[in-house]
């Protein structure tokens, strides 16, 4: 199988480029094919304009999506953008490896997005989402290093859930576009773990990857249950579990059971949302609940 991973971190000596290096490593042993695209390294401008093209529909005003409809019909991207696209279209999964910062993804990894995932050529008309390049069956991770622990990111502190930090890459890019989100491989900050947490970083990834074309992926929705991107027809709803408790104390997080199934119903498709509050001020006992968008069998 071909692989295509964008890398995304300045510092060679950086654990998120450790990480990449054991990627490459466990996929290549493993017999596939790895085509490293190192944002850095490469020297990669995320910076979209005109130099994105070798030829111009109108030299007046820059539209960027016009700009590459016209580009695509004319084979008129310009040579840095047509390798990394050639890269795209020719593999069967995709990872992106960065650090978190900013609850998001390094700006030369969002610049990456912006020129190479072109209209016409990667996506429009009947390429999105299920109809995608990505064909509904190839696959996209996110491999990410943190600064906070797990339990920054589980959705009942400050910082929002990991989840929906990474949302708009698993559905805004990778399912837009056709791949398969799989569930993220997240090395929780590395800088503040031992020695031999680090090294058991590395196996579990090892690990990871020998199963990454057998793994379940997540299931999100086809365009085909929004026609001409209305409502949904399935007609998923919203569900909010309260749990009261006394108000001078703090309210309880749902169960680890309760959190397993919502998160097995979320991989599934079944459940769309899962979000995490706590006491709301209006009530008169202090409650939390967790807010799910539900599809219905």
């Amino acid at each position: 199988m071909n692989i295509l991973m964008i890398h995304a971190h300045h510092e060679p000596q950086s654990f998120s480029a450790a990480l990449c290096q054991q990627a490459v490593t466990t996929l290549t042993q493993a017999g596939h094919t790895v085509v490293l695209s190192d944002l850095y390294a490469m020297g990669f401008d995320p910076v979209s304009d005109r130099r994105n093209f070798t030829m111009t529909r109108n030299p007046d005003y820059l539209k960027q999506q016009q700009e590459e409809l016209h580009a695509t019909e004319v084979s008129g991207f310009s040579p840095e953008i047509e390798a990394e696209i050639q890269k795209l279209e020719h593999c069967d999964a995709l990872i992106f490896n960065f650090p978190l910062w900013w609850f998001g993804m390094p700006g030369i990894l969002k610049g990456w997005c912006d020129r190479v995932l072109a209209m016409g050529r990667i996506y429009g008309g009947s390429k999105l989402y299920e109809g995608g390049i990505g064909q509904s069956t190839k696959r996209a991770l996110v491999m990410l290093t943190t600064g906070g622990g797990p339990t920054a990111y589980d959705g009942w502190g400050v910082n929002p859930a990991m989840d929906q930090i990474l949302r708009p890459i698993h559905h805004g890019i990778f399912w837009f576009n056709g791949f398969l989100p799989l569930d993220p491989f997240i090395a929780w900050s590395p800088v503040r773990v031992s020695v031999e947490q680090r090294a058991a970083y590395l196996q579990q990834l090892a690990q990871r990857l020998s199963g990454l074309f057998t793994e379940t992926p997540r299931q999100l929705p086809p365009l085909a249950d929004f026609p001409d991107f209305g409502h949904d027809t399935h007609k998923r709803f919203m569900v909010v579990i309260h749990r009261p408790a006394p108000a001078a104390a703090t309210p309880p997080a749902p169960s680890a059971d309760a959190m397993a199934l919502f998160e097995r119903w979320q991989r599934a498709g079944t459940l769309l949302v899962c979000q995490h509050t706590l006491a709301d001020a209006d009530r008169p006992a202090a409650t939390s609940h967790c807010g799910c968008a539900i599809a219905p069998n």
